[in-house]
Order: C-alpha cells, then sequence, then structure tokens
C-alpha cells in the first residue's frame, strides 16, 4: 500500500475502485439468509430485547434460544446473566432445563456462589477479539447489557466500543442478543416503547424487539415481541411459554397486541360475520358491532380506528372482498 506524509503524519493511500470490499452483482447474488425462526429471527444478527422489569424479556429469550437448540438450527447457547439471582432462576424452573439440553446450553451466572473468574466489564472485548468460525453454531446472549458496560449506559462514547465488539462477534456466532431495560414509565398511559441508554444501543444493532407481557397464569406466560427496528422482512411476533414442560408455541401477535376496546370489537365482528354468511358490508358491520356494545354497555375503539383494526384481521377471522369499481367498497364473509 502506497504512504503519503500529511501534517507530520504517515497517511495509507486507498484505493476504492479497486478495494476487496468492492460490492458485486455476485454478491448479492450468492447470499442467501439464514432463518433461525423464519420470519423473525435471521442468523448472525445483533438484536436487543427489551422492555420493563418483569415483563419476561429473560425468560423469552432463554426459550427462544433453547427452541432453536430443539428444532437444530443451533448446536449451542451461552446465557450470560449478570442480571437475576438464584430465587428468580429457580423459580423459572431453569433446573429442568439445564438438565434438558446438557452440554448444548451453557449458563453463566453470577448469582453462583464460586470466585469470580469473569469480569462481566470486559468480557465482550474478550470474547470478540477470540470470535472465529468455530463460534458459527452457537447463540450468545447477554443479559442485561448494562452489567457489561463500564461507565454511564447514556453517552454514545461509552457504549459503542462494546456494541462494536458485539458487531465484530455477530460475524462469527449464529446470533449475538443483548437484552436490555426501559425506563421507568408513567402507568397511567400506554407504554412508550423506547429503550434505555445512549441511541446508540438502538443504532448499532440489526433488530430491536420491544417485548411486553401480555398474561401470566399458573405456569404459562404470554408475550408479544414487535420489532421497532426492522433491516430485514422480520415479523412481530407472540409467544407462550409453558415453564411447566419446557414448551414454546408462536402464535398471532395482532390477536395478543389488542387493547381490551379493540378485542371486545373484533369479539362482535367475529359474531356478526358469522351470522351473515352471504356477506355483510363494511358500514353495516360497524354499526352493528356499535349497536351491540351499545346494548351491552360496554367499550370498543372509534370509529376510524375500528375500520383500520377490521382490515388488518382479514385471513384470520374472516375474508373480506373488495369491489375497486365501487370505491373499494368491502363486503366482509366467514371463512370458508
Amino acid at each position: 500500500m502506497k504512504e503519503i506524509k500529511q501534517g507530520g503524519e504517515v497517511i495509507d493511500l486507498v484505493d476504492l475502485e479497486n478495494s476487496n470490499l468492492l460490492l458485486t452483482p455476485k454478491d448479492i447474488a450468492d447470499y442467501n439468509p439464514k432463518w433461525l425462526i423464519k420470519g423473525f429471527i435471521e442468523a448472525n444478527k445483533l438484536i436487543s430485547l427489551y422492555a420493563m422489569p418483569g415483563s419476561g424479556k429473560s425468560i423469552t429469550a432463554l426459550f427462544l434460544a433453547t427452541h432453536m437448540l430443539e428444532i437444530g438450527v443451533i448446536n449451542k447457547v451461552i446465557y450470560v446473566d449478570m442480571d437475576n439471582g438464584l430465587a428468580t432462576l429457580k423459580n423459572r424452573n431453569i433446573k429442568q432445563i439445564l438438565n434438558k439440553f446438557g452440554d448444548k446450553l451453557k449458563y453463566i451466572s453470577s448469582a453462583k456462589k464460586a470466585p469470580k473468574d469473569i469480569d462481566p466489564k470486559t468480557l465482550i472485548f474478550s470474547l470478540s477479539a477470540l470470535a472465529d468460525e468455530s463460534q458459527k453454531d452457537t447463540l450468545i446472549i447477554f443479559d442485561s447489557i448494562r452489567n457489561f458496560i463500564n461507565g454511564s449506559m447514556s453517552y454514545d462514547e461509552v457504549v459503542m466500543p462494546t456494541l462494536d465488539a458485539m458487531q465484530h462477534m455477530r460475524d462469527y456466532y449464529a446470533g449475538v442478543w443483548f437484552l436490555n431495560h426501559q425506563n421507568k414509565q408513567d402507568f397511567m398511559g400506554e407504554n412508550n416503547k423506547a429503550y434505555k441508554g445512549a441511541t446508540a444501543f438502538f443504532d448499532s444493532c440489526d433488530e430491536a424487539y420491544f417485548v411486553k407481557k401480555k398474561e401470566r397464569k399458573e405456569t404459562k406466560l404470554t408475550v408479544t415481541l414487535e420489532p421497532m427496528k426492522q433491516r430485514d422482512d422480520t415479523k412481530p411476533q407472540a409467544v407462550i411459554i409453558d415453564t411447566a414442560n419446557l414448551s414454546i408455541e408462536f402464535d398471532d401477535f395482532f390477536v395478543y397486541a389488542m387493547n381490551d376496546k379493540q378485542s371486545q370489537a373484533i369479539e362482535y365482528a367475529k359474531e356478526i360475520i358469522a351470522q351473515n354468511p352471504n356477506g355483510t358490508n363494511m358500514q353495516s358491520l360497524v354499526n352493528e358491532i356499535k349497536r351491540q356494545a351499545k346494548i351491552d354497555e360496554v367499550e370498543i375503539c372509534g370509529i376510524n380506528a375500528l375500520k383500520k383494526l377490521l382490515k388488518e384481521f382479514n385471513g384470520r377471522f374472516y375474508k373480506i372482498e373488495t369491489n375497486s369499481n365501487r370505491y373499494n367498497f368491502s363486503m366482509f364473509y366467514p371463512l370458508s
């Protein structure tokens, strides 16, 4: 490489037109994205899962990871937990999970009463320096990211070195995930879905999922994962976790993402459409939903929000046929 001197410094000349990084059509044609979970989790990505404390992001990340072990798309999970105590881990049935997956799941916990041979503040840098192709079938998860940052999480210049190291790791690991928290919310209103810390946490990751707990009933936890940053064609997802039988099920995000007013309106819509096998139009459907809500003295969403909501469930609970010659006149029919 040629060099020149400028201002007393030696600067390497760069030949951009002949760079090794020059992209060609063949590079694009030869690349085939690898999905770990189709349409939801892609390989070789830096992914952030964030939520309010107690929302289930840790158990969700772990069960997603072990699900990928079960379906064989990865061979090993390393979960580095510097956040949760033994009481919490016992309550989450971690013992049975470790017994089930054996050497395929390496669970590193700061809660273990043993001499600390790991410094979380430097761990990510060490792992990044040692990253190579031997980790290509390994998913690594850091819980939570605040425990791996040496300094304030609020400043880009503080967190960027750690994030850069994880970006380097993602090219060698099946995936690199980190969990993050939110700032305190005004619980009288809607969650603002904002993550905690510097903008770099959002800018540097490939995908960021907002995790929201929808229901906890006995041993089952239902959460939604909403992609707040999408570099690829990822879709939102609802998951149902059963800590008793160590299972995870995937369900329709939009069903679980509804609030009470939306859910009530859709229940009315399903009943009305089922009673009209020859079809009912949008205006008639909306009017009947409003009428039934008034009789039952329950609240539903506003008219414009309702019309938008009804369209979202086309193909799920009913089907919609639209006549473009009649100003997008829509007819609703039961699913055959």
